[in-house]
């Protein structure tokens, strides 16, 4: 098993869809992705990259604090959407990725217990799975994928579902919207580029889509703190 880690140690400072980004320190950050880091190798994992798009090269230069993670620099725009944002940095570093080994997923800052519930058996997909009426969504803090290709096909799938809901008809709402703007294109102030749309709904549609194997896990063993304002500890 190998593992990647979707980073930002010092993100930027446009606040995303739900709100500021972070209230830590880029120092403060750092240290809790040694933690993310530490946490894998305790875990077992044989590789750890780490896919980085900190504004202004802030890690350029301290790669040896993350050892023995490999860090991958990436140079994106900033987006409000955190979910778009992670998809970038996990299929830009995806040729990096070896092939034909299981790749656990995981966000920065977070740490995995070695008692987590994450294992494929004949699934292409290890998730948490949250459900909330017809809704579902599984939690995309940490998972399980099968395989590089399974990934590859996953993340871009998961990239479609978060722009999907912007070209399709869902209820009266929408489609007086499409037919506004098809007919007033001008008029039409949409981010389509930045919707507002949940990473974690597009991902369990996407896995849906694809007709993946999917693997319902209770405990995930995951634990950190959001950085929003409030600094709520999470446990899945």
């Amino acid at each position: 098993m190998i593992a990647i880690v979707s980073s930002t140690v010092a993100p930027s400072t446009l606040p995303s869809h739900d709100g500021t980004r972070t209230t830590f320190t880029p120092e403060q950050r750092l240290e809790q992705t040694r933690g993310t880091v530490a946490s894998l190798v305790e875990l077992g994992a044989n590789e750890i990259f780490i896919a980085d798009n900190s504004a202004g090269g802030w890690l350029h230069g301290r790669e040896s604090e993350l050892a023995p993670a490999r860090v991958l620099h990436f140079d994106h725009p900033p987006i409000r959407n955190k979910g778009i944002g992670e998809m970038w940095l996990l299929l830009g570093a995806l040729p990096s990725l070896p092939d034909g080994v299981p790749i656990l997923k995981i966000s920065g800052r977070y740490r995995v217990g070695k008692d987590t519930g994450l294992a494929l058996d004949e699934a292409d997909v290890a998730a948490k799975i949250y459900a909330q009426g017809n809704r579902r969504e599984i939690s995309t803090r940490c998972y399980l994928l099968r395989d590089r290709a399974i990934a590859q096909g996953f993340w871009e799938r998961t990239l479609d579902e978060i722009y999907a809901p912007q070209a399709r008809i869902v209820g009266p709402r929408s489609f007086w919207r499409m037919i506004q703007n098809s007919l007033r294109p001008g008029r039409d102030t949409f981010r389509y580029g930045d919707p507002p749309g949940s990473v974690e709904a597009a991902a369990y549609n996407a896995i849906s889509h694809l007709g993946l194997r999917l693997r319902s896990i209770e405990h995930l063993a995951v634990e950190g703190i959001l950085g929003s304002w409030i600094n709520p500890s999470v446990k899945e």
